[in-house]
């Protein structure tokens, strides 16, 4: 710890308990996110030629482990606090509730009216839907509720009951995959594997801690391996969701153990990624709204335009990319920052940034 990262300890001593790897493991979650719906984006728009394979074949394997990484992060977050179950309910109506509610109402409202500038065409109508169906990346708000609130049911029971409890809940909605798929209930599907990941997040609190080179490279490996595996074989129905859970688990574990090892060095490039993880849940709810406006901007430019034969160029994809990426954390950090100086952060249901 140097010393100006002590003197802030002393002064403030939460400070000194907080886990920055965790912070630089949100950190490369949000940007993930920021890439994979970047990605979507564009191959849903048109523009990579369906014969190239790479745009959907990094989406697939960023959607092994991406969003699972930020269910175990908060699990094992959760499983330190030690609040009582009401207390943690009025927590979350503020900072998760409100937030999925209000977003959600603004993405509907702008695919409605910006309906022909965008990859959707939502009706006013799904609006309505969102206490049960949620709109665009919002389903994530709505699942971190319902893990949290499942959690508190099953908190006193010991790990091992725990962990039961959450893999037969993920289990059980997988042999009526028709059924939910029929009645639009897929949010159901994200919810137990979201909390079966949330929980898998509150069991390993101490093995985290244990993470080092070692366990970083031997993930790595195995979640390549896994990968190959998962996208060589397709695996289809029932039995999709747990052949994923290898390459997911091993995934989050190298993400966890580069994290820490990040965190041990320090440095600036350390310190951005934990600020982006630190402030990771009001990027994610606005970064949509940027990546998508930059995509519609860009697609007016000639040289950026895909030639329907030999699809996008290098320097145009790069472009895409990078710019969508740059544009989908900078601003919503940057809005962040401007509604927490005037004290508005709540009302746009956002994180409050610090001065410092």
């Amino acid at each position: 710890m140097t010393p100006s990262h002590l003197n802030r300890a002393l002064a403030n001593p939460r400070e000194s308990r907080r886990d920055e790897s965790l912070d630089i493991a949100k950190g490369f979650g949000i940007l993930l996110v920021v890439l994979v719906d970047c990605l979507d984006g564009l191959i849903a728009s048109g523009f990579f030629p369906p014969s190239l394979a790479w745009p959907a074949l990094t989406v697939f394997v960023l959607y092994l482990f991406h969003m699972p990484l930020f269910f175990v992060v908060l699990g094992h977050l959760a499983a330190r606090q030690h609040r009582p179950a009401q207390a943690t309910l009025a927590k979350l109506l503020p900072t998760i509730v409100y937030p999925y509610f209000l977003w959600s109402i603004l993405e509907g409202l702008t695919l409605v009216y910006l309906g022909k500038y965008t990859n959707s065409h939502e009706p006013i109508a799904a609006l309505f839907k969102i206490l049960w169906s949620p709109l665009g990346p919002y389903w994530f708000l709505y699942v971190l509720f319902l893990c949290h609130a499942g959690y508190l049911a099953i908190r006193k029971l010991s790990h091992g009951a725990q962990l039961a409890i959450a893999a037969a809940v993920f289990l059980v909605p997988q042999f009526f995959l028709g059924s939910l798929g029929d009645a639009h209930l897929f949010i159901i599907l994200e919810t137990v594997r979201g909390f079966l990941y949330f929980i898998l997040g509150v069991v390993s609190v101490s093995m985290i801690k244990q993470f080092g080179r070692w366990v970083a490279m031997a993930a790595t490996v195995l979640f390549i391996l896994f990968a190959i595996i998962d996208y060589q074989s397709q695996f289809s129905g029932i039995l999709a969701a747990p052949a994923a859970l290898p390459a997911g688990i091993a995934g989050i574990i190298a993400t966890l153990a580069w994290s820490r090892m990040l965190a041990s060095r320090g440095g600036w490039f350390a310190g951005m990624i934990a600020f982006w993880g630190r402030y990771s849940i009001s990027i994610y709810v606005m970064h949509i709204f940027f990546t998508a406006g930059m995509r519609i901007a860009l697609k007016r430019l000639p040289f950026v335009a895909s030639q329907p034969s030999a699809g996008p160029t290098l320097a145009a994809t790069a472009l895409e990319i990078a710019a969508s990426a740059v544009a989908g954390i900078a601003l919503p950090l940057a809005i962040n920052w401007a509604v927490s100086k005037f004290d508005l952060d709540k009302w746009f249901g956002l994180q409050h940034m610090e001065a410092a």
